[in-house]
């Protein structure tokens, strides 16, 4: 059932506006997910802020995170089209005001974050 579903290498046009996502760059975006069980519940809600520094097709749209991540960097699907432009008052939790705003309803768990250094 499994090879019926399609690998997709770059994701639908719909999705990527290329000329888009080149204004990004440089841009500051504020990213909210909301996580989701089985049965539709919240189960955690994230929010952090960031400059664009990468925008492309296949790799998706990478953050150079600032606030309590400063100096930490975020990888988002390469998705354009749920990308607005943040409207007047809107600010992150550190108060800190985007260009743009993107937020995800995510069915299952939040990855743990990666650190090497725990690792024996």
């Amino acid at each position: 059932m499994t090879d019926d579903i399609p690998i997709l290498s770059e994701p639908p046009r719909e999705h990527w506006d290329a000329a888009f996502a080149e204004t990004l760059i440089g841009k500051t975006l504020l990213v909210g997910l909301t996580f989701l069980d089985d049965d539709g519940d919240v189960t955690e809600r994230q929010q952090f802020f960031g400059v664009v520094i990468e925008a492309d097709a296949h790799d998706g749209i990478l953050l150079d995170l600032l606030g309590e991540h400063d100096g930490d960097t975020y990888a988002l699907p390469p998705q354009t089209s749920n990308i607005t432009a943040a409207e007047a008052g809107v600010t992150s939790l550190d108060g800190d005001t985007p260009d743009f705003v993107v937020s995800w309803a995510i069915h299952g768990a939040p990855d743990a974050p990666a650190n090497d250094e725990d690792e024996a």
